[in-house]
């Protein structure tokens, strides 16, 4: 850290003009805190500012407990496992460089972990936030012209990439200092009245007779086109002052009967006018009436087309060929038809079966199954007829 008016050697590494415009400030960053400073022309501290609880351990537990709260890690939820995450962030926030991403192994209970930039970014919102503020608070109301990268600032991944994104420009050592325009009071006269014209405005306040662009040396007269010897229209005042000079003294008593004359003109062409239109909407009448007529009277109406149509129908029909059928039968079926018609005879009923046949031989004691139960008779099935013809009856209980 260094102390006010006082020049760290590391400055002599950044090029800073000896005028600046407006703000120039300087960040290191370290395990004793981030410290944010205002450098003049001479690279001289003229003010700083340090926030000792923003150190590299403080960055590791916020990366690390961003991984839990996304879920990109949700077994470091147990404060052993959260430990090891925790280092494993710190290695890869040490060593992750200029690369976008890098991937980790754990000796423990996590295996591989992967921290990306991004992650660093969104993690730390809250530290850039506070580094921020101190950049306004040195910088007052003087623009910020550019943020001097110091040591340390390597080992906090992201913070250029954040500063960056909020407007301001940073540079590390040997970076060309930007372009800035703060403070720069010259005028520039792009507002200021315009002179009077010349009185040539076509080729200038002093013409030439000579010069490639005179009228003498294309050999062009200018008279020829309207103009004068220097390109400008010339207007024929004396012929302008003839058309509006009067032949005569004034006359009220003519001009009197001109003004009559043009209304009587008015007021006959509105009468034609009306005429005109009284005419049109006659003939327009006329023409409707007429048009009404024909269509009511001379044209064919539905019936006589539809038995126009209905006649081409039938002779269309009556042109197609009808089916042949034979008038002659097989003479096979024919004789079938005329055989005599055979009767039917009933059958004989079968014989009754005899006395002795029906008789069951009588079984002995032996064989004779004991007494047992009556069996009980099967319920009788309820049915109603199918509303479906040709199918069963349909079984009800």
């Amino acid at each position: 850290m260094a102390d006010q008016y006082d020049t760290p050697p590391w400055l002599a590494g950044f090029n800073v003009p000896e005028a600046p415009t407006g703000a120039v400030l300087a960040i290191t960053f370290g395990p004793s805190g981030i410290w944010t400073g205002r450098v003049d022309g001479r690279r001289r501290i003229v003010s700083a500012r340090t926030e000792r609880r923003i150190v590299p351990s403080v960055l590791d537990m916020r990366i690390a407990a961003e991984f839990v709260e996304n879920g990109k890690v949700p077994e470091a939820a147990d404060p052993a496992v959260f430990d090891e995450l925790t280092a494993l962030v710190a290695q890869a926030r040490g060593t992750i460089g200029d690369r976008d991403s890098i991937l980790l192994m754990g000796a423990g209970s996590l295996r591989f972990v992967s921290v990306t930039r991004g992650d660093i970014v969104e993690a730390t919102v809250p530290e850039v936030n506070r580094v921020h503020g101190m950049i306004v608070e040195l910088a007052d109301t003087a623009p910020v012209d550019a943020i001097l990268l110091g040591p340390g600032t390597d080992q906090w991944p992201g913070l250029w990439e954040a500063l960056t994104e909020r407007g301001f420009t940073t540079l590390a050592p040997g970076d060309p200092f930007p372009t800035t325009f703060g403070g720069d009071d010259d005028p520039t006269n792009t507002l200021d009245r315009v002179a009077v014209a010349p009185a040539a405005l076509a080729w200038g306040a002093e013409p030439s007779g000579d010069g490639p662009l005179s009228f003498s040396a294309s050999g062009i007269d200018p008279a020829d086109y309207g103009l004068d010897e220097y390109g400008n229209v010339q207007y024929d005042t004396d012929a302008a002052a003839d058309e509006n000079s009067d032949d005569g003294p004034y006359d009220a008593d003519a001009e009197a009967a001109e003004q009559r004359r043009a209304a009587e003109q008015r007021r006959r062409w509105r009468i034609t006018a009306a005429a005109a239109i009284v005419v049109v909407l006659g003939l327009g009448g006329v023409g409707t009436a007429v048009a009404m007529n024909i269509h009511e009277h001379t044209g064919p109406s539905m019936d006589e087309l539809s038995d126009v149509s209905r006649t081409q129908t039938t002779s269309d029909e009556k042109s197609v060929a009808p089916e042949h059928i034979p008038n002659t039968a097989d003479p096979k079926e024919v004789k079938s038809a005329r055989a005599k018609m055979l009767k039917y005879t009933t059958p004989p009923p079968p014989p009754k079966p005899t006395s002795t046949s029906t008789k069951k031989p009588q079984q002995t004691t032996e064989e004779q199954p004991a007494p047992g139960p009556k069996p009980q008779p099967k319920p009788r099935k309820r049915t109603i007829p199918n509303p479906i013809p040709g199918l069963p009856p349909i079984v009800v209980g």
